[in-house]
């Protein structure tokens, strides 16, 4: 779910107050794409203005918009640490499976991987 101006002037009429042009574009851009990969439900898009407005009101939200550009740059980062951090659990559950199968033979079984291949393996070997 992501933001709207309908929704903007119902927390104002939530809050009973206008809001400053600053805090509504903020929040305009914030709010206006879901955070890749995950999607905001109503109940969290909701907590998160509502919490935007509260440190805005404290003097404690920087209420800045960056510019397109900047915006890009900020999400082309973001994707790049999040797609090196799933490679390295992805070679870690790599490890983490070879190590199984490793135990698993060391007790003479095998994983369905290892049987599949021996058995890909005999059907070809057979072939010929």
């Amino acid at each position: 779910m992501t933001i709207n101006k309908t929704i903007i002037r119902e927390l104002e009429h939530t809050y009973r107050r206008s809001f400053p042009n600053d805090l509504k574009r903020y929040l305009l851009v914030k709010y206006a794409e879901e955070p890749f990969p995950y999607e905001f439900t109503e109940q969290d898009l909701y907590a998160n203005i509502r919490r935007d407005i509260s440190d805005y009101e404290a003097g404690e939200l920087d209420v800045t918009v960056k510019s397109p550009s900047e915006r890009w740059q900020e999400e082309r980062e973001h994707l790049k640490n999040l797609y090196i951090e799933k490679s390295c659990e992805a070679r870690d559950l790599k490890e983490y499976v070879a190590e199984l199968e490793q135990m698993l033979s060391d007790h003479g079984l095998e994983s369905s991987r290892i049987a599949e291949r021996r058995i890909e393996y005999l059907t070809e070997s057979l072939s010929f």
